[in-house]
C-alpha cells in the first residue's frame, strides 16, 4: 500500500509517465543526505526503492553511500584500499578536461582530492560530452597502476569505468506529445512537484511564481533577479533542480572564476553551465569590481565576454538573488527602502546600465516560507530527467517568435520588448511546449504576457526611482 493518497493527477501521472516520475517523499527519509544533489537521491531512489515497501530499497541505499561515497576526511584511506586492492568503486562526481600543454585528458575527482587521474578512452568516448561540460555524477571503477608515468612523475589511478547518475539521453519529442494528455492545471501541478513542493498548499499566483524560477534554465541569455525574505527556497531551486546550474554563494566573484583564468587557460562558469545563481548578492564582492561588472553588463546585454585578446559565447542565464526586509503579513517589502535595489552592493544597485539588463524581478515577498508541510507528496518528474529537457527547450526557439507575433507591443522600446519576451517565451516552454503558433490561444499567451510585463515593470519602476531624469514608470502591455 502506497504511503499517501494519489491524486488523480498522481493516477494520471503513472499511467503515461511511469518510466521517468519519482515519488519525491522517498527521497527525504534521511536528512544526513541533504549535502547529495537531489537528482543523485532521486536517481538511487527511482533504481532501488518500492513506494509499496521503501524501508528495503532505502536501507540498501544506506549500504551502497556508506560503503562508496567519500567523504573529505577519509580520502587518503580510500587511496590506500584502491592501492591494495587495485581497484574500488567510488560514488561521486567527476569531471574531464583536456590538458593541451601534455597532450592529455585528466580527470578530476573530488572523492579522491586528485585533479590528474587517468580516464579510458571508452568512457571518455561514452561520457565525453557530458565530462567535459560540468561534469555528472555516478559510480566510478578506479584502478591503481604505479608504473604509468610522464616526465618523472606517477600518475597511478584510472577511471576504468564510470555509469552516471544522469539522464543523458532522452527524447523530446516523445515529453511533448505526453504533455497533450494533461490539462494546462495538472501540468503545472506535475512541474511543481517535480521541483520538490506541494501544488495543493499554493494558489495560481504562487504556482506561477515558482515557475518563473525556472525560466532561466529554458531561456537562454536570460537575467532574473529575485529579492524576498529568508528561507523561501531561492537557493534550493537553483541547487537542487539541475547539475547545469552553479550556485555562487555570497562570497568573491572574480573575472577568472567567472570568465576565464588567463593564467590557467581555464574558461570560467559562465563557459560551461546554464544557469549561474548569485545567492545572497548582497553580500557577494567583485575583485576588480570596475572591470568585473563591466564585463558582465555587456555579457548580459550580447551574450558574449572578453578577457585579454579572447572573446567568448555564451548562453548561460544570470539570476540575482538576495534577502530583503518583508511585511509577512502584507506579503510586501518593509516601507523603509526607497527603492527595492538597495540590498545590492552599492557597484550594481547603483548602476542603471546593469539593472536595465535585467529582464524579470520577481516578487520574492509573496513566496511562501519552505515549511515541511509544502514539500511534494505525489509523483514528479525524475529531477535530472526534467533538468535534460529543460536543457533541449533551451534550444526551442518558435516560443519567441510566437509571442512577438501575438503580443501588442506597439510603443514599447527594443529592450523592454525583449525582456518581457523572453520572460513570456521561457513560461510557454514550460507550460505549452506543445503548441504552435496556430493552434496556441491568446488566453494562454496573455497569461504568460501578463506575468513577463508585471516582472519588466517592475524592474522600470525601481529605475525610475534611481534615475529618474532617464527612466519613467511604464506600462508595457496594451
Amino acid at each position: 500500500m502506497l504511503p499517501f493518497e494519489p491524486t488523480s493527477t498522481d493516477n494520471k501521472v503513472l499511467e503515461h509517465l511511469s518510466d521517468r516520475v519519482v515519488l519525491k517523499p522517498l527521497t527525504r527519509w534521511n536528512d544526513a543526505y541533504k549535502e547529495f544533489p537531489r537528482y543523485v537521491m532521486e536517481y538511487l531512489c527511482a533504481r532501488y526503492v518500492d513506494p509499496v515497501n521503501p524501508v528495503a530499497g532505502q536501507s540498501r541505499i544506506d549500504s551502497l553511500l556508506q560503503e562508496h561515497y567519500v567523504d573529505s576526511n577519509a580520502k587518503e584511506l580510500i587511496k590506500s584500499r584502491i592501492r591494495e586492492q587495485k581497484e574500488y568503486v567510488l560514488l561521486g562526481s567527476l569531471q574531464v578536461r583536456l590538458d593541451t600543454a601534455r597532450d592529455h585528458y585528466w580527470a578530476e575527482v573530488p572523492a579522491l582530492g586528485d585533479n590528474y587521474v587517468r580516464i579510458t578512452e571508452k568512457v571518455r568516448d561514452e561520457f565525453g560530452d557530458i565530462l567535459l561540460t560540468g561534469g555528472a555524477w555516478g559510480t566510478m571503477t578506479i584502478e591503481y597502476d604505479s608504473r604509468y608515468e610522464i616526465q618523472g612523475k606517477i600518475y597511478p589511478f584510472l577511471v576504468r569505468e564510470f555509469k552516471p547518475f544522469q539522464i543523458t539521453r532522452l527524447d523530446l519529442g516523445d515529453y511533448i506529445s505526453k504533455r497533450k494528455l494533461f490539462t494546462d492545471d495538472e501540468w503545472i501541478d506535475l512541474l511543481i512537484t517535480s521541483i520538490g513542493f506541494n501544488p495543493t498548499k499554493f494558489d495560481k499566483r504562487t504556482k506561477m511564481l515558482y515557475l518563473l524560477r525556472l525560466v532561466p534554465f529554458v531561456e537562454p541569455n536570460y537575467n532574473l533577479i529575485e529579492l524576498g525574505p529568508r528561507e523561501t527556497g531561492k537557493t534550493y531551486t537553483y541547487r537542487n533542480t539541475s547539475s547545469h546550474s552553479f550556485v555562487i554563494s555570497g562570497g568573491k566573484a572574480t573575472p577568472a572564476t567567472l570568465f576565464y583564468n588567463i593564467a590557467s587557460h581555464k574558461i570560467g562558469i559562465l563557459g560551461y553551465r546554464d544557469v549561474i545563481f548569485f545567492d545572497e548578492i548582497g553580500n557577494t564582492s567583485f575583485t576588480d569590481a570596475e572591470a568585473t561588472i563591466s564585463v558582465l553588463k555587456d555579457y548580459m546585454q550580447t551574450g558574449r565576454f572578453s578577457r585579454g585578446t579572447l572573446e567568448f559565447n555564451s548562453q548561460a542565464s544570470i539570476v540575482l538573488g538576495g534577502n530583503i526586509d518583508t511585511d509577512t503579513n502584507r506579503k510586501q517589502p518593509a516601507e523603509h527602502y526607497s527603492h527595492l535595489f538597495e540590498s545590492l552592493p552599492s557597484e550594481l544597485g547603483s548602476d542603471s546600465a546593469f539593472l536595465d539588463r535585467i529582464h524579470a524581478f520577481l516578487p520574492g515577498w509573496e513566496m511562501p516560507k519552505i515549511l515541511p508541510e509544502n514539500y511534494a507528496e505525489g509523483y514528479g518528474f525524475i529531477t535530472d530527467y526534467l533538468a535534460e529537457i529543460f536543457v533541449r527547450l533551451r534550444g526551442q526557439n518558435q516560443f519567441m517568435t510566437i509571442v512577438q507575433a501575438k503580443a501588442n507591443f506597439d510603443g514599447v522600446t527594443g529592450r523592454n520588448q525583449t525582456a518581457v519576451a523572453k520572460t513570456a517565451s521561457g513560461l510557454l516552454k514550460l507550460i505549452y511546449p506543445h503548441r504552435t503558433l496556430d493552434d496556441i490561444t491568446q488566453q494562454e499567451i496573455d497569461m504568460c504576457l501578463t506575468l513577463a510585463a508585471e516582472c519588466r515593470e517592475r524592474v522600470i519602476d525601481q529605475l525610475a526611482v534611481i534615475a529618474k531624469d532617464e527612466f519613467k514608470k511604464v506600462k508595457l502591455l496594451k
